[in-house]
């Protein structure tokens, strides 16, 4: 780490530029440049960032100008239609785009073609933004477009400046223009992830620019650790100019930490009582603290989380909290306060509590090597349990006992401490803590129908993740999600007496219960029917379809299947002695279990399956176990496809 350069006063960034001439190189380019067979390729790729604290506001204006060739059909459809984002404060305007033909000819975005519309993203997620095409748009054909992005009272201080994207480019520059307060001693400083980048260059007008050519594309695999650990990027922010060592640096923001925290998490008379209401007549250490942790999730309004329904008028009224007493007292507060709430009651019950920085894996994986408490600025609650540090966040939505969120599992956390802080790792969940059992009891019809009941039950982060993402659903759309995601797999099924239990109970497993008939299930040929027991893995494909992989395969968390099938056989039908599929055990990562049987009568066919994979949080595997990795899936996908015969009587037409 090193500093970027001194801070300089700023001044607004003054009217939009022209456009830059086109090369001719760049309409004779037939042929992609970084990477063959690209579809389309950004000639270049340039931001300005400019910090301002003009008339004592502050404000950040990026302006962004981005040209690209298109190679093919699928480059036009992909990158014509350009829609932007627009959220909280930040603001879109000056846009402004054309299309450079092949002959010369150059083609104008008109004002009127630009709107201002709601974006669909990932799972239906719906966000405001700016949309436009550029017009005209062939292969062999240049588009290029502009725009000035506003964000009032922000600095970029802690900004990620992303050096790869999902289009090769020829040439990436950001253009950064800091705040100079001669008084002040910080600078604007860089730390560089994935790549080496040049060293930032003095421009005119106060710019300091940093490039790199022949970026290639970054492309996501499936399985994969997360994509800021991957790609190239740059992290710029403000800190006082002065080299870090980064274990005295931990030590002394643990220390700073405690000397914070010490006094909000200290327990006045009522917190005392409380705390002492609260693990009356309860015997086990892990037993008082969950009943510390439920009261905090359930007496105390949490203003942070949309799950309190509150309006944005009710927030206001809710007042700033001093102390875990008036937290307590007002039965409110925003995270950080139900936080501290805990950490005082958890003392005042006789425990040893103290607040913990905890990184998250799902952004970037943690390294202490790199001194900033930007990378692990969540907090939760450590609790000494004999003499091992347990971990706990009252805030975040069903958890279970003992349980934290999957980004925070088996992470190097910072403990507060009057002397100095210290390291230790998080718990985390088992495989069979996070069980996805399936129950399904039918009855086979001689023409392949299948009909019956199933019960599907989840715990642990995959409970959690279906009560968050069903949460925010009525009734109605649950039951259409669901059924939706059961005709994606078995288009011919129809479900009825739909029920979901459980969804706003952290303590309880998530339930869903309904019937189903799923005509043409089986298939007759003449005299025999072929069906595939495994109900609940039919049609799904492959886990790892690629033959070769660039990134190593990273999995969120471990889980355990355990399902189980009964189905009654059609009279005048008999099942041939079944052959079981094949198990196998997976070393130090799981194992797979599977059997076939019938009952004493041959009437029933009864189908087991257990998967476990995760153990230990094995849960990041090198690239070159890749062969191996996609084996194991390709075998259990191979055994849940297994199919059994039953042949028809005699007397069966």
């Amino acid at each position: 780490m090193r500093p970027l350069l001194l801070l300089t006063l700023c001044a607004g960034m003054g009217t939009a530029e022209n456009w830059r001439p086109v090369d001719p190189s760049e309409i004779a380019q037939k042929t992609p440049r970084v990477e063959p067979g690209a579809d389309a390729e950004a000639i270049f790729w340039d931001v300005k960032v400019e910090d301002d604290a003009s008339g004592g506001d502050l404000r950040l204006t990026l302006n962004h100008y981005i040209r690209i060739k298109i190679f093919s059909e699928h480059g036009k459809e992909q990158y014509a239609k350009v829609e932007i984002e627009q959220f909280g404060k930040r603001r879109i305007a000056d846009i402004a785009g054309r299309t450079i033909k092949a002959d010369g000819t150059i083609i104008e975005l008109k004002k009127d073609g630009i709107f201002d519309r709601e974006l669909v993203r990932a799972k239906g997620a719906k966000v405001r933004g700016k949309t436009f095409t550029l017009p005209n748009v062939e292969v062999g054909d240049i588009i290029e477009y502009r725009y000035r992005e506003y964000r009032d009272n922000e600095l970029a201080s802690y900004m990620r400046l992303y050096f790869q994207r999902d289009i090769p480019m020829w040439n990436v520059t950001y253009h950064v223009k800091p705040l100079n307060i001669p008084w002040a001693p910080f600078t604007m400083r860089s730390m560089s992830f994935a790549f080496q980048p040049q060293p930032f260059k003095k421009e005119p007008d106060g710019y300091f620019a940093t490039s790199m050519s022949n970026m290639p594309a970054f492309r996501q695999e499936a399985y994969m650790p997360p994509e800021d650990q991957l790609r190239a990027w740059m992290l710029i922010y403000y800190e006082e100019d002065k080299k870090l060592d980064p274990e005295k640096y931990w030590k002394e923001l643990g220390k700073t930490d405690f000397a914070k925290f010490k006094q909000l998490t200290s327990a006045d008379s009522q917190v005392k009582r409380t705390a002492a209401e609260l693990v009356t007549g309860i015997d086990k250490p892990v037993n008082k603290l969950a009943a510390l942790d439920l009261f905090c999730r359930t007496k105390i309004v949490n203003a942070s989380s949309s799950a309190s329904h509150l309006t944005a008028e009710q927030r206001k009224t809710i007042k700033e909290n001093h102390s875990p007493g008036d937290t307590l007292k007002q039965k409110a507060g925003w995270s950080m306060d139900i936080d501290y709430l805990f950490a005082a009651l958890a003392n005042a019950a006789g425990f040893e509590a103290r607040m913990a920085r905890i990184p998250d894996r799902s952004d970037t994986f943690f390294d202490r090597r790199r001194p900033s408490w930007y990378f692990i600025d969540n907090f939760s609650v450590a609790v000494k349990v004999d003499d091992q540090w347990l971990f706990y966040d009252p805030t975040s939505r069903f958890l279970e006992q003992g349980m934290l969120r999957w980004q925070e599992e088996g992470e190097p956390a910072l403990i507060a401490d009057p002397k100095e802080g210290f390291w230790t790792n998080t718990q985390h969940l088992e495989p069979p803590r996070t069980l996805r059992r399936h129950r399904g009891t039918f009855k086979l019809l001689d023409n392949g129908t299948l009909e019956g009941a199933v019960e599907y039950m989840y715990t642990g982060h995959a409970g959690r993740g279906y009560k968050l993402e069903y949460g925010e659903m009525s009734a109605a759309q649950q039951e259409e999600d669901w059924k939706k995601s059961l005709k994606d797999r078995l288009s011919t099924a129809e479900i009825s007496a739909f029920e979901m239990k459980n969804l706003d109970d952290a303590m309880l497993p998530l339930i869903v219960k309904h019937e189903v008939t799923v005509p043409g299930y089986a298939t007759r040929t003449g005299k025999r029917i072929l069906l595939q027991p495994a109900f609940f893995q039919r049609n799904i494909g492959p886990r790892f379809t690629a033959t070769t992989r660039k990134w190593d395969i990273y999995f969120d968390y471990g889980w355990r299947e355990d399902d189980e099938v009964t189905i009654d056989i059609p009279d005048g039908w008999e099942l041939d002695d079944p052959v079981s599929p094949q198990s196998t055990d997976i070393q130090n990562m799981g194992e797979y279990k599977v059997k076939v049987l019938k009952t004493k009568d041959g009437r029933k066919l009864i189908y087991q399956r257990q998967f476990e994979w995760g153990r230990n949080m094995n849960l990041l595997l090198p690239v070159k176990a890749y062969e191996n990795v996609k084996k194991i899936f390709d075998f259990v996908q191979e055994q849940d496809g297994y199919t059994i015969s039953l042949k028809a009587a005699a007397n069966v037409p």
